[in-house]
């Protein structure tokens, strides 16, 4: 298994979709994807192969061990297994560490069939449990208010992170429109949380190369960055992602930095993942306060 394999997937993902590539599935997106079975949490560019959709994923042999088996006619979706193996170099005998990268297949619980009761059991507790729209806003004015990050609002048109000032300007939520894939609210949501990924990068938190000239490849990374970390926690709590309208501009020269870079979207599904885990920390510390 290469990096170029995996990363030629999320090429071809960006191709056929445009600008909306990781806008996840409508009423799909109920948390993160993790392992039914065991609980694990799928990350980093596991997220991007899962699509964001649900969190109930298993491999053919864990649904067979529960009483379930895959039905017929359905494909499994790939993710991989990566971690550093360590290994004596032949020229100096010296111990250095080496990526590994394994691929392999699981299966959403909607593709597979009980064969017993306590296979439907399980399939009935993975069941999607839905909760109000106010409810999931309400979550996210919470999980944003935790970070303390501070956030100016005003008329004008513009939604930014200004690192020398450390703060996020936010228009009005009554500027953004309904769109054909989102409504304002869920708009809005989404460009406040692209924005909060971008907060995180300060120096004093996750410290990402901020600051770059629009145009430059690295403007075009970190912008990579936030639209990965937007879409996470959009998973997180339960909110269909918006494809802000900039995303096409930078879709060529990501697309072009992909091919030139096979393992560019690794790091940057790596510091999105980086970013949400700082924003979590946030939730945590406040809870323990509390």
């Amino acid at each position: 298994m290469k990096y170029a394999d995996i990363t030629n997937k999320i090429i071809a993902q960006m191709q056929n979709a445009g600008s909306n590539w990781i806008n996840p599935i409508a009423g799909a997106n109920s948390g993160m994807p993790c392992n039914a079975i065991t609980g694990h949490r799928y990350s980093g560019i596991n997220l991007l192969l899962l699509g964001l959709t649900g969190s109930s994923w298993a491999t053919f042999k864990q649904w067979q061990g529960k009483g379930c088996k895959v039905k017929k006619g359905e494909k499994g979706t790939q993710i991989v297994f990566f971690k550093q193996l360590t290994v004596e170099d032949k020229d100096t005998g010296e111990a250095k560490n080496i990526p590994m990268l394994k691929a392999f297949y699981v299966f959403h619980s909607a593709q597979v069939e009980a064969t017993d009761e306590s296979g439907q059991a399980l399939l009935d507790s993975l069941t999607v449990k839905t909760t109000s729209k106010a409810q999931s806003l309400a979550d996210a004015e919470q999980w944003v208010a935790n970070t303390g990050a501070t956030i100016r609002m005003s008329a004008k048109p513009q939604a930014y992170y200004s690192s020398v000032a450390d703060h996020i300007h936010m228009p009005e939520m009554s500027q953004f429109d309904d769109t054909k894939t989102s409504t304002a609210t869920e708009a809005y949501y989404s460009t406040l949380l692209h924005e909060i990924t971008h907060w995180t990068g300060h120096k004093t938190r996750c410290d990402r190369q901020l600051g770059n000239k629009f145009g430059t490849e690295r403007y075009a990374f970190e912008e990579l960055v936030a639209e990965l970390g937007a879409a996470f926690q959009c998973a997180h709590l339960g909110i269909t992602t918006e494809p802000r309208e900039d995303h096409a501009h930078y879709l060529n020269s990501w697309i072009q930095c992909l091919k030139e870079q096979p393992t560019a979207i690794f790091r940057a599904a790596a510091l999105a993942e980086k970013a949400i885990k700082f924003i979590e920390s946030q939730q945590q510390q406040l809870e323990q306060a509390a």
